[in-house]
C-alpha cells in the first residue's frame, strides 16, 4: 500500500469495533483501509467489548480531544454469582457460592438508580491508567500491588434492560473515565453478589450514535474513492457555526492576528472559499485564532 502524501486524508469516522480486536487493530487496520499515516482515535475500547470508536485522519487529529470528553452511553451484560479477576470475560472467573437467584431483591431498577448521579470511583487495576510511567495492568500480572487513585465520575441515568437468571442487562449513559466494568461490580455487590460483565456496547459517543457508524466489512469492500467519501470533513464533525472569511481575512487569521469583524461572541469554524481553515474564537467584535490546520495556503 502507498500513502498518498500529495493528498493526505482528513477527516472523522465512527466506526464499530469488533468484538476481541484492540482498539490499536482497529486503528491499524483503518490506517491500512485510508492510506494514511496519520490517525488517532477518540477513546479505547477493551478488547473484549464492541461498538462505536471515534477515529480522526489527517488535521482531523488536531480535534479529537474535543471528543474525548463527551459524555457515552454503553449497554452492559452483567454476570451475577461469578466473579472475575478482571472484572470481564478475559480474567480468572470465581463462583460466588453463596449466590442464590431467588434471594435478589424485588426493586433491582430502583436499586441501579441509586448510582445515578455524581459519585467516586476507585479505577480496576486491569487498566491502562499508569503509575510511575508503567501501566496498571503490568503491575496486577506480576502481581504487585500500587495505589489508586480515586477519581469523580457522573452517570447521568441507568436504566434495567431485563434480568434472566444470572444475567443483568443495563443500559447507562456516563462521564468519561467511567469504568463500566467496575460499576458492574458495585451493581452487584449492592445486590448481595459478585459480578462481571460478558458483554459491553458503546452505543453513543456525544452526539454519534450506533446507526451513524460503519462496520469493517462495509468500509473494506467499496473502492478507496467511495471510501474516502465516508469521511466527516473537519468542519462538520466539530458541529459548530461557520464564518465565512475574505482572502484578507484569511491571511491575516493565518498569521495569528486578531481580525476586525462583527459576529456573535462565540466559537466558529473558520472558511474561506468553502476550505476550512481551524477554530477561532469571536468577542463580538474581534475574531482571534483558536486552532488552525495545516493546508496548501500556509
Amino acid at each position: 500500500m502507498k500513502y498518498d502524501s500529495l493528498n493526505p486524508v482528513s477527516g472523522f469516522i465512527a466506526v464499530l469495533k469488533p468484538k476481541g480486536w484492540t482498539s490499536n487493530q482497529l486503528l491499524s487496520k483503518l490506517k491500512w483501509l485510508f492510506k494514511t499515516k496519520k490517525a488517532g482515535h477518540g477513546g479505547t475500547l477493551d478488547p473484549f467489548a464492541t461498538g462505536i470508536v471515534l477515529v480522526f485522519f489527517g488535521e482531523a487529529t488536531k480535534f479529537s480531544s474535543r471528543f474525548l470528553d463527551s459524555d457515552k452511553e454503553y449497554q452492559a451484560h452483567l454476570e451475577l454469582g461469578f466473579e472475575s479477576s478482571t472484572g470481564d470475560i478475559e480474567g480468572e472467573i470465581t463462583k460466588d457460592n453463596d449466590f442464590l437467584y431467588e434471594q435478589l431483591p424485588d426493586n433491582i431498577s430502583e436499586i441501579i438508580r441509586e448510582f445515578e448521579g455524581l459519585q467516586t470511583q476507585t479505577p480496576p487495576i486491569y487498566s491502562a491508567l499508569k503509575y510511575k510511567g508503567k501501566p496498571y495492568y503490568q503491575y496486577a500480572r506480576e502481581g504487585k500491588s500500587v495505589p489508586i487513585k480515586k477519581r469523580q465520575i457522573t452517570i447521568n441515568y441507568i436504566n434495567l434492560v431485563s434480568l434472566s437468571k444470572n444475567t443483568l442487562i443495563f443500559d447507562v449513559s456516563c462521564s468519561k473515565g467511567t469504568y463500566i466494568r467496575t460499576l458492574g461490580e458495585d451493581i452487584a455487590k449492592r445486590l448481595g453478589t459478585k459480578g462481571y460483565l460478558t458483554d459491553l456496547e458503546r452505543i453513543r459517543v456525544g452526539k454519534t450514535s450506533k446507526e451513524d457508524a460503519y462496520a469493517i466489512e462495509d468500509i473494506e469492500t467499496i473502492q478507496f474513492d467511495r471510501r474516502v467519501k465516508l469521511l466527516t470533513s473537519i468542519e462538520k464533525m466539530l458541529q459548530i457555526s461557520l464564518l465565512e472569511l475574505d482572502n484578507n481575512q484569511m491571511h491575516q487569521i493565518l498569521n495569528g492576528q486578531l481580525i476586525d469583524l462583527s459576529s456573535q461572541p462565540g466559537e466558529y469554524a473558520l472558511m474561506n472559499q468553502k476550505k476550512f481553515l481551524g477554530i477561532g474564537q469571536s468577542d463580538g467584535n474581534f475574531v482571534k485564532p483558536v486552532r488552525l490546520i495545516k493546508n496548501e495556503i500556509n
